[in-house]
C-alpha cells in the first residue's frame, strides 16, 4: 500500500473517531434539551372526511380500522403527555365517513372527547352528541348504544352546557334512557335506569310521559323489585282510581300468562300471545277471552 494510501486511512479513522467523541460529550446535553421539548398542538395527517374516502381506494374498512388503532395509541399518549387530543373529533368523523358502521367509535365518542387531560369545551360536548346521534341512526336497536347516549346527555353534558340549554339536553337523555329499556340487551342494570328516566320525565313535567314510561316497565319487568319501584312511582302521579285500574289490569295479566306458558319468560309470552279456542271464538264480538294478540286483549279489557 502506497504512503498516500495510508494518509487516507488514517485521516478517516481520525475523523471516526473525532466523530465519536463529539457525539459522546454531546449526547447527554441532548438528550436533556429534547426532554424539555413539549409539543403543543396537534397535527392532523389526514384531508376531509370525504376525500379520505378516496384515498382510501377502496380499502375503506381496513383504512378505518388503522385510523381508530392510532386513535387509541394517541389517546394514551395524550394523557401520558397530560395535553388535549385535539384532533379526535376528526379523526373520529374520518372513521365514519370510512365505514358508518364502525359500532366502537360511537360507543367510545363521548370518551375519546370529553374525558381528557384538559377540561373539555362546549363545542367538545356538541360533538360528542353529535357523533352519538349518528350512531343511534345506524344502530337503532342497539340498547348499549342508546343507554350511553342517554347516560352522557342526561347526568354529564347536561351539567355542562348553558343553563338555557340543560333542561332540553336532560330530557333528552331521558328519551334515549327510555328507549333502551324498550330494547333487549343483556345488561340487568337497564331496569334501574329506567326508573332514573322516568325520575327525569317527572322533573321536566312531562307527567303523561312518565304514565305511559312506567306503565311499559311494568309490562316488560320480570324483576320484583323493579316492580315495585315502578309501581310506587307510579301511584305518585295518577289517582288511586287509575292506579287500582292498573294494577287490576296487571294481575289479570300474571294470571293469563299463569294459566297458559309459566314456563316461557315474560317476553316470549308476549309475543306467542294469549290461548284461545277458534271454534268457540268463531263469528263472536271482540272480547278479551277471544284476542289473539295481547294487543288485542288489552284493547278488549279498556
Amino acid at each position: 500500500m502506497r504512503l498516500s494510501d495510508w494518509k487516507r486511512t488514517l485521516l478517516a479513522v481520525v475523523g471516526v473517531a473525532a466523530s465519536l467523541s463529539v457525539s459522546v460529550a454531546l449526547r447527554a446535553r441532548l438528550l436533556e434539551m429534547a426532554r424539555d421539548v413539549r409539543r403543543t398542538h396537534d397535527s392532523y395527517y389526514l384531508p376531509g372526511p370525504d376525500m379520505t374516502v378516496v384515498m382510501s381506494l377502496g380499502y375503506r374498512a381496513a383504512l378505518a380500522d388503522l385510523v381508530f388503532a392510532h386513535v387509541l395509541v394517541s389517546y394514551g399518549l395524550h394523557f401520558q403527555e397530560k395535553r388535549r387530543f385535539e384532533a379526535v373529533t376528526s379523526y373520529l368523523d374520518a372513521i365514519i365517513a370510512l365505514d358508518p358502521k364502525y359500532r366502537e367509535a360511537y360507543r367510545l365518542a363521548d370518551t375519546f372527547i370529553t374525558l381528557q387531560p384538559k377540561p373539555p369545551r362546549l363545542e367538545d360536548y356538541r360533538n360528542a352528541r353529535r357523533i352519538e346521534a349518528r350512531g343511534l341512526a345506524e344502530f337503532p336497536y342497539d340498547q348499549e348504544l342508546w343507554l350511553i347516549a342517554g347516560q352522557y346527555l342526561a347526568y354529564i353534558a347536561a351539567n355542562q352546557v348553558p343553563a338555557a340549554e340543560r333542561d332540553e339536553w336532560r330530557f333528552d337523555g331521558a328519551k334515549k334512557l327510555a328507549r333502551s329499556c324498550e330494547l333487549i340487551g343483556s345488561n340487568q342494570n337497564i331496569p334501574h335506569h329506567c326508573i332514573t328516566a322516568a325520575a327525569l320525565f317527572n322533573e321536566a313535567g312531562k307527567r303523561d310521559l312518565v304514565r305511559g314510561f312506567l306503565e311499559r316497565v311494568l309490562a316488560i319487568s320480570d324483576d320484583q323489585e323493579i316492580q315495585s319501584i315502578a309501581s310506587g312511582y307510579l301511584g305518585r302521579v295518577v289517582n288511586d282510581a287509575e292506579r287500582e285500574r292498573l294494577d287490576d289490569r296487571n294481575r289479570r295479566f300474571r294470571a293469563l300468562w299463569g294459566r297458559d306458558l309459566t314456563f316461557v319468560s315474560r317476553e316470549m309470552f308476549s309475543l306467542l300471545g294469549p290461548q284461545f279456542d277458534p271454534a268457540r271464538c268463531a263469528g263472536l264480538p271482540r272480547s278479551a277471552a277471544c284476542a289473539t294478540s295481547l294487543r288485542a286483549w288489552g284493547e278488549a279489557l279498556e
